[in-house]
C-alpha cells in the first residue's frame, strides 16, 4: 500500500488532510490552519460585507494583489503535499521512499489548480484595466440642464408591486441612486467594414427603482431628429438641438472638437449628454458594446432561446465584411439562435422599420439575460473575459460594481417593462411638447404601483421559450 502517495494526494485536495489520514493529528491541524483561516476570512467577508468581496475581483490593484497572494498560497500548498509524503515515508517502511510517481501527480494537481486560477485571474486583470474607462479620458456623462429630483413619496394606500423580499439589513443607497433610481445608457456601436466612422445604432436606457427593484427599458430611436444637446454642446447649433438623426451625433461630435469637449471620447460624451437631456433623468453611467463582439458573447453562452412572433425577411442585410448583402430569413416560433442569427434578428430593419428593430433588440437583451447562468458559464470565463476586454467599455467605476451587483440581484428579469418612443405619438422630428412628453413618461414610470395607470405601449412580451413540458 502506497501510504506516502495516498497521503500526498489527500493533502493535494486539502492541506493537512494527508497528515490526518496518517494519524498525525497535531501536525495536520498546524498544516491546515492557514487554509482554514483564509476560508473563514472569505466566508466572514461574504456574510458581513459582500461588497468588499466583489470589489476585490473588479479593482485592478486589489486583483493584482490577490494574484500575487495566490502564488504564495500555491507554494504553501505544495509544501503541505510534500510534508504529507515525507510523513508517510517515515511511517510506511523502507521501500516507501521509492514510490514517488503519485507524489509527482499530487504536485502536478496543485500546480494545475493554482495555474488555472492564475490564468483566469490574469484574464480578469486585463479585462478590468480595459473595460473601466478612466474619467480622465473625457468619457464621462456631461452635466445636465436639470437637477436630479428626490424619489417620489407614496401616498397612503399605495403599495408598490412586486414587494421586495425583506432582508436582514437594508440595502444602502449609493451616491448614484440618491434620486431613488439607477439609470444606465446601453449603447450598441458598430464601426464595421464600409463605414468610415462609428454609428450608435442601439441606444437603450435601463432604469431600476432602488426601493421596489422594478426595472424598465426605454428604447431610444436612432432616427429621431431635433434632440436637445447637453449644455456644454448647445453652442454647436443655433437652437441647441441636433438637426440630424441621433445616431449621427457621434460622427458630428468627432468632427467638431471646438464645440464638443471630451477629447477622443467626445463622440460618446455627446451621445450620452443628448440622451440624458431627452429622457429628463440623470444618467448614472454608460455601457458601450461593440455589436461585432455580441456574436461571440451569444455563442459563448450557447445561443439564445427567443420566441419570434412573426417571420423576418431581409433581402439587403449587410455582410459582416462589408462586401455586399445577403438574404436573411427567420421563421416565427420558439427557436434557439446562434450569435450570427441573433445579431441578424436584432439589427435587421428593412422589412419593417427602426421601431420594429427596437422591439427585437429588447427581446434579444431579455433573452440574453435569461441565458446568463453563472454556474454553466464557469468553463467559459476566460473566453467571456476576453470578449469583454475587446468589446465592452463603461463609465461605471470599479468601486461602483458591488452596489450594482447587489441591486441587480433583486431585479426580476422576467418582469422588466419595455417602452419605445414610436409614431404616431412620437414622430421622428421632435418638438418641445413631444420631448416633454418623453421626459414625463420616463420620470413617472415607477411613480405608480404595477397595474395602476397607463401600461407601456408597446411592450415586449415573451412566451415560455424553450417550451416547458
Amino acid at each position: 500500500m502506497n501510504r506516502p502517495g495516498i497521503a500526498a494526494l489527500l493533502s493535494a485536495l486539502w492541506p493537512g488532510l494527508g497528515q490526518a489520514w496518517l494519524g498525525a493529528g497535531r501536525r495536520a491541524l498546524l498544516v491546515a490552519l492557514p487554509m482554514f483561516g483564509l476560508g473563514a476570512a472569505v466566508a466572514i467577508i461574504a456574510l458581513v460585507n459582500i461588497r468588499l468581496l466583489i470589489d476585490g475581483f473588479v479593482q485592478p490593484t486589489t486583483l493584482a494583489a490577490i494574484l500575487i497572494g495566490l502564488l504564495g498560497l500555491a507554494v504553501y500548498h505544495l509544501l503541505a503535499v510534500r510534508d504529507a509524503f515525507r510523513v508517510g515515508v517515515r511511517r510506511g517502511g523502507p521501500d516507501a521512499a521509492g514510490r514517488t510517481p503519485i507524489l509527482l501527480l499530487a504536485l502536478a494537481l496543485v500546480v494545475a489548480l493554482y495555474g488555472s486560477i492564475e490564468f483566469v485571474g490574469l484574464h480578469a486583470y486585463e479585462a478590468t484595466t480595459s473595460i473601466f474607462v478612466n474619467p480622465g479620458t473625457g468619457f464621462t456623462i456631461p452635466s445636465a440642464s436639470f437637477a436630479p429630483t428626490a424619489p417620489p413619496s407614496l401616498t397612503p394606500g399605495d403599495t408598490p408591486s412586486p414587494i421586495p423580499a425583506p432582508t436582514a439589513t437594508p440595502i444602502p443607497v449609493p451616491a448614484w441612486a440618491a434620486d431613488g433610481r439607477l439609470n444606465l445608457l446601453l449603447i450598441g456601436s458598430d464601426a464595421g467594414p464600409g463605414r468610415w466612422s462609428l454609428r450608435t445604432d442601439t441606444m437603450i436606457v435601463l432604469s431600476v427603482d432602488v426601493a421596489t427593484h422594478r426595472a424598465a427599458m426605454f428604447g431610444i430611436p436612432r432616427n429621431i431628429v431635433n434632440v436637445p444637446l447637453a449644455p456644454e454642446d448647445q453652442a454647436a447649433f443655433p437652437n441647441g438641438r441636433f438637426p440630424q438623426f441621433l445616431n449621427a451625433l457621434y460622427v458630428a461630435a468627432m468632427n467638431d472638437p471646438k464645440h464638443f469637449p471630451g477629447g477622443d471620447a467626445r463622440g460618446f460624451r455627446a451621445v450620452t449628454g443628448a440622451v440624458q437631456e431627452l429622457v429628463g433623468v440623470p444618467l448614472d453611467g454608460a455601457i458601450v458594446v461593440d455589436l461585432n463582439g455580441f456574436v461571440d458573447l451569444v455563442n459563448a453562452v450557447g445561443g439564445l432561446w427567443i420566441d419570434i412572433p412573426s417571420s423576418l425577411y431581409d433581402a439587403h442585410y449587410p455582410k459582416p465584411d462589408g462586401t455586399g448583402y445577403i438574404q436573411v430569413s427567420i421563421q416565427p416560433g420558439c427557436q434557439k439562435l446562434n450569435g450570427t442569427r441573433a445579431l441578424e434578428y436584432a439589427r435587421s430593419r428593412h422589412q419593417d422599420d427602426d421601431y420594429g428593430r427596437m422591439r427585437r433588440q429588447q427581446s434579444v437583451l431579455l433573452a440574453l439575460d435569461r441565458e446568463l447562468d453563472p454556474i454553466a458559464l464557469l468553463p467559459r470565463v476566460p473566453d467571456l473575459l476576453d470578449i469583454a476586454k475587446d468589446n465592452l467599455w463603461t463609465t461605471i467605476q470599479p468601486n461602483e460594481i458591488a452596489d450594482l451587483a447587489v441591486l441587480a440581484a433583486h431585479v426580476d428579469s422576467h418582469d422588466i417593462q419595455t417602452i419605445e418612443f414610436s409614431p404616431p405619438k412620437y414622430p421622428e422630428f421632435l418638438n418641445t411638447k413631444e420631448i416633454k412628453s418623453i421626459q414625463a413618461r420616463v420620470q413617472s414610470i415607477f411613480s405608480q404601483p404595477v397595474g395602476v395607470g397607463p401600461s407601456p405601449t408597446p411592450a415586449v412580451t415573451q412566451k415560455a421559450c424553450p417550451p416547458t413540458s
